[in-house]
C-alpha cells in the first residue's frame, strides 16, 4: 500500500480516537457535574428545610450520597488529570462523612489522587485550609500529611504552601493534644472504657505527644519565620470578616502548644466578671477548677449547664472551684443565662467581642463550649470541648481522679 495512504489512514484513526477521548471525557464531566449537583441540590434543601421537614430531607441527601458519591468518583478516576476531575475530588475530600466506611474511603482516594496529578493546582488554598481544622483523627490518616507535604514542595503559589505548612502544623499539635489525653488518662476508668481496640493499638504505635508538638512548632515557626505576610485562605468568609495574617494564627497555635496543652502551668486570667467585680483564676489554687468557656447563644453550652450545675452542687464544701468565661457580646444576656439557669458560680466576661474576646483567645478558645480541668496546682490536666450523651461521665470523671490525686498527695 502507498505510503501516502498508510500515513493518511495513520492520521485519520489518530484523529478518531482522540476525538472519541475528547467526547468521552466531555460526558464524563457532564456525568459528573449532574451527580454532584444532585448531592448538593438535596443538601441545599435540607439545609434550608424547617424542624418539620428536616429529618425526611436528611435521608435524602444521605441517600443521595450513598448512591452518587461513589459513581462520581469513578468517574473523576477516569480522567484524574483533568479540571473537573480536580474539583470533584477536592469538593469529596472535603465533605464532612464520618471517620469509618466508605464515605471516609472516597475521602481517602481522593486526596491520593490530588497528591498524584494535581499538588501544582492554584485553587487548593481552601482544601489546605479544611484539612488542617477540621476533625482531629484526621492527623492519623498519612494520605492527609502526604497531600499537604506535596503541596508544600510542588505548587508554585507561595500563599497555598503557606496555608498548607500551617495545615501541617494543626494536624501535628491535634495529634500532640490527642496522645497527651492518651499518655495522661488511659489509666483512668471513666476515659478507659470509651477507648476503642483501634485506640489501643494505633494510638502507642505514632510516638509521644511530646514528638508531634516538636512537629507542630517547626511548622508554625517555618509560617512566622518565610511566610509572614500570607493570609488565611478559608473560602467560607462572611464579606465583613477580614482574613488574619497566618502569623498570627501560628503564633497563636505556638501559645497553645507551651502554654495550654496537658501538663502545663494555666495562664492567668484576671478580668471582670459577668458581676461587674474583678477576680483572677489563680484564685482557686489550692483547688480542683473546672473553667468552662460558655455562650448563652450556643445550644451546647446551655446542654451542658445542668450537667456542670449537679457537679457543683455534689463538690460543694470541698475543694472545688467551678468558673465560667461568658462569649456574650451583650453583658445583660449572660446576666440573664444565670440567673435563670441558677449558675452560682462566677463567670468572666469575655468582653463586647464575645466569643473573639481577649480571654477566650489568648485560651485558643475556636469551639464553644470548651472545658479545662487544672489540678489544684494550676496544672491543666484535661481538656474537653462540645457537649454528648458522655459529658456528665467525662466532668464528673475528670473531677473525681483529680480529688483522688489530690487526696493522695496529702499527708
Amino acid at each position: 500500500m502507498n505510503m501516502k495512504i498508510i500515513t493518511a489512514l495513520l492520521m485519520f484513526v489518530t484523529a478518531a480516537i482522540s476525538a472519541r477521548s475528547e467526547e468521552l471525557l466531555s460526558s464524563n464531566a457532564v456525568e459528573m457535574t449532574a451527580l454532584r449537583k444532585a448531592v448538593d441540590d438535596t443538601y441545599a434543601s435540607y439545609y434550608h428545610s424547617t424542624n418539620d421537614e428536616s429529618d425526611k430531607l436528611y435521608k435524602a441527601w444521605r441517600q443521595s450520597e450513598t448512591k452518587n458519591l461513589p459513581q462520581i468518583l469513578l468517574l473523576a478516576q477516569k480522567e484524574p488529570e483533568s479540571q473537573t476531575a480536580r474539583e470533584v475530588f477536592s469538593w469529596i475530600a472535603m465533605k464532612a462523612a464520618a471517620n469509618r466506611g466508605p464515605f471516609f474511603t472516597n475521602r481517602l482516594q481522593s486526596l491520593d489522587f490530588l497528591t498524584r496529578y494535581h499538588s501544582t493546582n492554584t485553587m487548593l488554598g481552601p482544601l489546605c485550609w479544611y484539612l488542617g481544622h477540621e476533625w482531629s483523627w484526621q492527623w492519623r490518616q498519612p494520605p492527609v500529611a502526604d497531600f499537604l507535604k506535596s503541596v508544600v514542595k510542588n505548587n508554585p503559589v507561595r500563599a497555598i504552601r503557606a496555608q498548607a505548612i500551617f495545615a501541617l502544623g494543626c494536624l501535628y499539635a491535634d495529634e500532640s493534644e490527642e496522645l497527651a489525653d492518651f499518655e495522661n488518662w488511659s489509666k483512668a476508668p471513666f476515659y478507659a472504657k470509651d477507648l476503642t481496640t483501634n485506640d489501643l493499638v494505633e494510638l502507642p504505635a505514632f510516638g509521644g505527644s511530646q514528638s508531634a508538638a516538636a512537629k507542630a512548632e517547626h511548622e508554625f515557626n517555618e509560617v512566622i519565620a518565610n511566610y509572614s505576610d500570607c493570609l488565611d485562605l478559608r473560602e467560607l468568609r462572611s464579606p465583613q470578616e477580614e482574613a488574619p495574617h497566618l502569623k498570627k494564627l501560628a503564633e497563636e497555635n505556638l501559645f497553645a502548644l507551651k502554654h495550654l496543652s496537658l501538663g502545663n502551668q494555666a495562664p492567668e486570667i484576671e478580668a471582670e466578671g459577668v458581676d461587674g467585680k474583678k477576680f483572677k483564676l489563680s484564685d482557686s489554687r489550692g483547688k480542683i477548677c473546672v473553667l468552662t468557656f460558655w455562650a448563652s447563644w450556643c445550644g451546647p453550652c446551655m446542654q451542658l449547664v445542668p450537667v456542670e450545675r449537679a457537679l457543683a452542687e455534689r463538690m460543694h464544701g470541698k475543694s472545688f472551684a467551678m468558673i465560667g468565661v461568658n462569649g456574650d457580646a451583650i453583658l445583660s444576656d449572660a446576666k440573664r443565662a444565670m440567673e435563670r439557669e441558677q449558675m452560682t458560680w462566677p463567670s468572666f466576661w469575655n468582653g463586647k467581642e464575645g466569643p473573639k474576646g481577649p480571654i477566650a483567645t489568648a485560651w485558643n478558645v475556636h469551639g464553644w463550649p470548651t472545658v479545662f480541668f487544672l489540678d489544684a496546682k494550676g496544672i491543666i490536666r484535661f481538656k474537653y470541648e462540645g457537649y454528648g450523651s458522655d459529658s456528665s461521665n467525662v466532668l464528673n470523671g475528670c473531677v473525681d481522679e483529680l480529688v483522688e490525686k489530690l487526696q493522695d498527695k496529702k499527708p
